[in-house]
């Protein structure tokens, strides 16, 4: 009787081993958040002083893998912050700080919108996170890719295609693809390429050419990319 019973109880240890796997990865997944910033024209340079402010903030708080300032490159005053954290715990620690909430507080005084924070999780890709500074040269691209719901599993499998046959072009430095926690038939693709020649490459390759004909019939709203400049707080 007993010996009958060895292969269920291996089978359920097996079972819950992986749930147990799958719950441990879950708790060590790493945070990432976009924030989409607007600055009314006149106020964009201390709006800029106000997010490096913000970054070095950060920087001095527990679970920070990466904080960068990115300026988009065709509106000056459009900003986005792109941020890596150990632990989501780690990401409202700083959130709820003292610090952060009095920049917060200053940075309403001069916004045209509300900031527009994206949490996410990735999904496929390496994110590349400031080891080497940033150069005038390098471009930084986020793309929100807005799935009708209906088409999810489909629009998928044809993003995870993308990044890992993006990752091997010349130039690449990040190519990653994150799932937008609360909401996940929206995706960002964050990019960042050496220069504007690699970018250029990148989007004229026959693979790229391929996915945006293949998703299209699948999106909810346009194909929304954005080329930004890193503010290099260093310089």
């Amino acid at each position: 009787m007993f010996t009958k019973r060895l292969p269920f109880l291996f089978l359920f240890l097996a079972v819950l081993s992986s749930f147990s796997g799958r719950a441990m990865a879950q708790s060590v997944q790493q945070q990432f958040v976009i924030t989409y910033v607007e600055f009314k024209p006149a106020d964009t340079n201390t709006g800029a002083q106000m997010l490096e402010k913000l970054a070095a903030n950060a920087e001095s708080s527990s679970g920070l893998v990466n904080f960068d300032v990115l300026q988009q490159i065709d509106r000056p005053n459009f900003f986005a912050l792109f941020e890596v954290w150990t632990t989501a715990q780690g990401f409202s620690d700083f959130q709820n700080s003292s610090a952060a909430q009095a920049t917060l507080l200053q940075l309403s005084d001069v916004l045209e919108a509300p900031l527009d924070q994206r949490l996410g999780n990735l999904l496929a890709g390496t994110v590349s996170t400031g080891s080497q500074p940033a150069t005038t040269s390098q471009i930084f691209v986020i793309t929100h890719v807005d799935s009708d719901p209906q088409f999810v599993t489909q629009t998928t499998p044809l993003l995870d295609t993308f990044v890992n046959d993006s990752r091997h072009d010349f130039g690449v430095q990040t190519f990653a693809v994150l799932s937008q926690t609360p909401t996940p038939n929206h995706f960002q693709l964050v990019e960042s390429f050496a220069d504007m020649q690699a970018f250029d490459a990148h989007v004229s390759a026959q693979h790229t050419v391929d996915f945006r004909n293949s998703t299209l019939a699948f999106l909810g709203a346009p194909y929304d990319e954005r080329l930004y400049q890193v503010v290099n707080r260093e310089q």
